[in-house]
């Protein structure tokens, strides 16, 4: 009876250590996606590959140049998992800047996100390229647009990226920015 009994805890000892083998991974891997977010399937090159590529087509949004606080949150771009929008507009003479955050979706399956970036993976890790194109138009003019910068990755799900435009502005508040080149970069988990 007791020879049983020791069979029997020793078995049930070995599927716990089986069960914790299988589970506890997939537990970790849980709390880092958690924390860190969309980097931490970018940065896992051994267990997710990536594609990107572009969209088609152009989007707009409506900017007011004399009240800057009420474009935070606009939206440029939208589709079930990916977003972007305004996220400041700084002004310095007849100088302004559009900040643009990408907001993307991520599991532990894979990410996928939109973005005026192509994130790239490198042998060194990962890099980024500014991809989008934009116009400025005010009062039926287009003005020069010209890339002012961006961070990637810069919290859980997204990225950002902005532009910069000289307009004299006298009368109409609103100018109208034109996106075009958006990036789809997508990251799904190679097959086991």
């Amino acid at each position: 009876m007791r020879r049983i009994f020791q069979l029997n805890t020793l078995y049930i000892l070995i599927m716990i250590i089986a069960i914790g083998i299988l589970v506890i991974p997939r537990f970790v891997e849980g709390i880092q996606l958690h924390s860190k977010g969309i980097s931490y399937v970018t940065s896992n090159m051994n267990d997710y590959y990536h594609k990107t590529f572009p969209i088609e087509g152009k989007y707009t949004v409506e900017i007011n140049v004399d009240d800057l606080k009420s474009n935070e949150g606009r939206v440029l771009f939208e589709d079930s998992d990916n977003q972007i929008y305004v996220t400041k507009v700084r002004r310095n003479g007849s100088e302004y800047e559009i900040i643009f955050k990408s907001s993307g979706s991520y599991d532990a399956d894979g990410a996928t996100l939109v973005s005026g970036l192509e994130h790239a993976r490198t042998n060194k890790g990962f890099t980024s390229h500014f991809k989008a194109e934009a116009e400025a138009m005010y009062k039926g003019v287009d003005y020069e647009v010209s890339p002012s910068g961006f961070s990637a990755f810069n919290d859980q799900d997204g990225d950002q990226f902005g532009f910069h435009f000289s307009i004299d502005v006298k009368e109409e508040p609103t100018v109208i920015m034109t996106v075009s080149q958006l990036q789809v970069n997508l990251w799904a988990r190679v097959p086991e």
